[in-house]
């Protein structure tokens, strides 16, 4: 959530005098084939090492010439692939299995006696949130997204939060993908917007135990000429409350605010009170890096004295306050994680209780490596974990000497989420597998016992006869690379299958098995889905994610390239019919596959992608990541970037596969310009004659915020491969 030569861009266009249209013209004017982008070599040295960068002039996203040539990239990359025969009924069919049920529920949280959850009816393309009893009893509307939205403009929740007795809902709000929120609070009872409004919104924030303070973090007011590295730099922590006008929300913590907490550039601060606790709680994140400081203070009295209970080199991925209780996820010594208990009134680790020592149980919660694990009740502790690759819940006591459980699943299911209520006991998790969408079900706190609650309804049209294969793939170095793969019952293996292979392998993200309806369509008509757990990810712990990272980021994409091999060797599939797909850091993981290993496979397609890695932290969301991928302003770091950056691989006269690059217009993770750059470089180098496509949303960001906007995503995506695969009906009418 980075820009050079942008004079060279703007004196260019004001020269030749031409306004937006009549550039997009001259750009549009080839001879069949998207617009050709201008080589304007800018050479930068590192180290003694002089590189070339062709198409810096691409970085400046509002020039008129930038705007022109990606416009018409993105009219071309439409043309092309709305003119396949084939593609109207794929969509229909994407369609049918995204409405397969009546309604869809996205996600649930309880609050006092309130249950509120996201729910998008069969047929619209946006959700609505919902309030009823957590009892049982018939649901309310609250914010209905289809309602707000407009062509062209869609609004998305970004996140929700009740206060604690459910009597008002704090919404985050967006448009456009940009993901920068006006925060909003809805009164429960009927339904109404407060006037309260809150302005460069991060996130969700948290409610104080009496629901009338809300402590959130936003970003720091910028003129419109400011820098874009200004952008996150001085994220701060502010204090609303209910009623009062929000410029005069205090700021609780921003750089040099108190001298007992430093905040360097780039970090996050947030500041909250402990629910029912006497405990002011503070955190320091350090952007991407997963490992944070906690302050303690009283709760008491206007100005807190703040005292650091836990530092950086304790590696605290995660932590809660019960009482004078700290609970905190440590992977210091411990590669996949441990539960510590410190005393808040005095922690000092070198006391601290062990609850769950280090063990083959990995710690994380999935995202980011151990973040969310804790999810507190008022029985117990909750946490989230991989076992195995599968998602799993432990169940810890609040005794001195607490107790720990592994809460007992159905058959076949592993734990996609977990949620709680600090003032009710129990917890609900969100169930699920590869091949079946599960429930939400409601763990009762005196047995254990888990029980559906319905949310999830059962359909005619998900498909019943799924086969999940869970495989390894042993590499050149010795790694044992887990390898999911999906597929019907009764395909024949005979090499012949097309296939699309998916990973990703950066910020020690855990993929663990997970049921997505959006992968339905292609699997029903005999495709196979493979997901790669390459190193970088964190499904194998502390020790698999940084077997991906900075100087061994190269196993990422070679862990990729042998599970390819893999499929072929067992003859799932065929280079000829294998396309593969990631998106994000992912961009790395595809960029540096085809740049690597360009015959492999018949298509890729790199989403929304990190590509011009020497450039990553010139953007606004660079610095924040030099955590996980390094900087440019060392030498190991150089080194690291320069491996990783596929745009530097791009090679003159190589068959490159068909490749699709996309970019979301407004996205604030990853620059437009990067898979720009990235586009541009293919489309200039390959020589097999096969398309390179940029494909650029401008009603988008980082993600499909919609179900249309996923729709026609993975729609493009999956047309593209069988297109790429030589499937009749999927040739375009406008190929080149």
């Amino acid at each position: 959530m980075r820009y050079c030569n942008t004079t060279r861009g703007r004196c260019a266009a004001a020269g030749m005098g031409l306004g937006l249209g009549l550039m997009l013209a001259a750009f549009t004017a080839q001879a069949g084939g998207p617009p050709v982008a201008p080589v304007e070599p800018v050479t930068d040295s590192y180290f003694g090492v002089s590189i070339t960068d062709p198409y810096r002039w691409l970085e400046d996203q509002k020039s008129a010439r930038s705007q022109a040539w990606m416009h018409g990239q993105a009219d071309y990359t439409r043309s092309v692939l709305d003119s396949m025969p084939g593609r109207a009924a794929f969509t229909a069919e994407m369609q049918r299995f995204l409405d397969a049920a009546p309604y869809t529920v996205k996600d649930v949280k309880p609050a006092g006696e309130w249950l509120f959850y996201r729910k998008r009816a069969r047929g619209v393309s946006q959700e609505t949130l919902f309030v009823r009893p957590a009892a049982g009893g018939p649901e309310r509307p609250l914010l209905d997204l289809n309602a707000l939205s407009k062509p062209g403009r869609h609004v998305a929740l970004d996140g929700y939060q009740p206060s604690p007795d459910g009597s008002v809902v704090a919404v985050s709000l967006s448009e456009g993908g940009e993901e920068i929120a006006s925060g909003r609070f809805i009164r429960v009872a009927d339904a109404q917007l407060l006037p309260d409004k809150l302005d460069l919104l991060l996130g969700t924030g948290a409610f104080s135990d009496d629901g009338k303070r809300y402590n959130y973090i936003a970003l720091e007011p910028l003129p419109a000429n400011a820098s874009p590295l200004d952008k996150y730099r001085h994220v701060r922590a502010r204090e609303h409350r209910i009623g009062r006008d929000a410029a005069k929300d205090p700021i609780l913590l921003v750089q040099g605010s108190t001298p007992e907490i430093e905040v360097p550039d780039y970090h996050w601060p947030v500041v909250f009170d402990a629910p029912a606790s006497s405990w002011r709680v503070a955190y320091v994140i350090p952007g991407v890096d997963p490992n944070f400081s906690v302050y303690l203070a009283s709760a008491k009295g206007r100005k807190p004295a703040w005292r650091k209970a836990v530092g950086n080199a304790d590696k605290v991925t995660d932590a809660w306050l019960h009482g004078d209780d700290l609970y905190v996820v440590s992977f210091r010594d411990a590669p996949n994680g441990k539960l510590l208990k410190l005393d808040a009134r005095q922690p000092d680790f070198t006391r601290a209780q062990v609850v769950i020592p280090p063990s083959d149980t990995v710690l994380t919660s999935g995202t980011n490596l151990g973040s969310e694990v804790l999810h507190a009740a008022a029985d117990a502790l909750y946490l989230r974990v991989v076992r195995n690759g599968q998602g799993t819940a432990l169940r810890v006591s609040w005794d001195a000497q607490p107790s720990v459980t592994t809460v007992a699943l159905p058959a076949g299911m592993q734990v996609d989420t977990v949620v709680t209520d600090p003032a009710v006991a129990g917890a609900t998790l969100r169930l699920n597998s590869w091949t079946s969408p599960g429930d939400f079900y409601q763990v009762q706190a005196g047995s254990g016992t888990v029980a559906a609650t319905g949310l999830i309804e059962k359909n005619e049209v998900d498909l019943a006869d799924l086969v999940a294969e869970e495989v390894t793939v042993p590499t050149e170095d010795g790694a044992q690379v887990p390898l999911s793969i999906i597929y019907r019952r009764g395909l024949t293996l005979d090499g012949s299958a097309p296939t699309a292979m998916i990973g990703y392998g950066a910020y020690g993200d855990a993929w663990t098995p997970g049921y997505s309806r959006r992968f339905s369509a292609w699997l029903a008509r005999g495709g196979i889905l493979a997901v790669a757990h390459v190193r970088g990810g964190g499904e194998k712990g502390n020790a698999w994610y940084k077997g991906g990272y900075k100087t061994t980021k190269h196993n990422t994409w070679l862990d990729f390239i042998a599970s390819a091999h893999w499929l072929i060797d067992h003859r799932y599939t065929q280079s000829a019919k294998l396309g593969i797909w990631s998106q994000s850091a992912g961009g790395i993981l595809i960029g540096r596959s085809i740049t690597t290993a360009p015959e492999l496979f018949a298509a890729a397609v790199s989403g929304v992608p990190c590509s011009d890695m020497l450039r990553m932290e010139t953007g606004a969301n660079g610095p924040a990541n030099i955590p996980e991928f390094g900087s440019v302003k060392t030498q190991d770091g150089f080194d690291a970037l320069y491996l990783m950056s596929s745009y530097h691989h791009v090679q003159p006269g190589v068959k490159y596969p068909y490749v699709m690059v996309t970019a979301g217009a407004n996205d604030p993770r990853v620059d437009a310009w990067q898979g720009a750059k990235m586009a541009a470089a293919l489309q200039a180098a390959t020589g097999s004659g096969k398309p390179v496509l940029l494909r650029v949303g401008y009603d988008s960001g980082h993600f499909a915020e919609t179900t249309a906007q996923e729709n026609a995503d993975w729609s493009d995506i999956f047309t593209f491969f069988l297109w790429a695969f030589g499937e009749p009906g999927f040739k375009p009418a406008a190929a080149p």
